[in-house]
């Protein structure tokens, strides 16, 4: 679960500090309150496209930060196939800095690469937007939405198929 959201000079925003609750966390305000910005500033931050005028007029650099609270036992075993271990309250740190040349992206202060980056951050959230769902965006992550979708439907079909293949061979 995301349940901080720091950023620094991105776009109109000088710094804004955001904390999410266990549900539904709804983001409201007038037009041109930077709802938006923040939405983008966690795409941003799970890997997705940096436009090139993000940084704020007279800022060196901008910087979002992510922290997630991982408790459930399969996510965390995921990834620590990736190499990513939570601290003892299950928290990953996800962060960005983006600078005019070039960005950096950390995993609990440890650079990663844009590919692993996408590939974790799959892991820990989905957005869902009126334009975007990061999960379908990976061929990867497609059987794993149709299982959860199909569930005890297509789990008893897969045992049975597993089953006729192990008689197979």
């Amino acid at each position: 679960m995301l349940s901080e959201l720091h950023v620094r000079n991105l776009a109109l925003i000088e710094k804004a500090d955001v904390e999410f609750k266990e549900g539904l966390n709804v983001l409201t305000g007038e037009t041109g309150a930077g709802k938006s910005i923040i939405i983008g500033s966690v795409t941003i931050a799970l890997g997705g496209k940096v436009p090139k005028d993000i940084i704020r007029k007279g800022a060196d650099y901008a910087y979002i930060e992510l922290i997630f609270t991982v408790s459930d036992p399969e996510k965390l075993s995921m990834l620590k196939e990736y190499d990513v271990h939570p601290d003892g309250d299950g928290t990953v740190i996800i962060s960005k800095k983006i600078m005019p040349s070039r960005s950096l992206s950390k995993i609990n202060d440890e650079t990663v690469t844009a590919g692993k980056l996408r590939d974790i951050t799959g892991l820990l959230i989905d957005i869902h937007g009126q334009h975007e769902h990061q999960s379908l965006l990976y061929k990867s992550k497609h059987l794993e939405i149709l299982d959860r979708y199909q569930d005890k439907k297509s789990h008893e079909l897969k045992e049975n198929i597993a089953e006729a293949y192990r008689e197979y061979c």
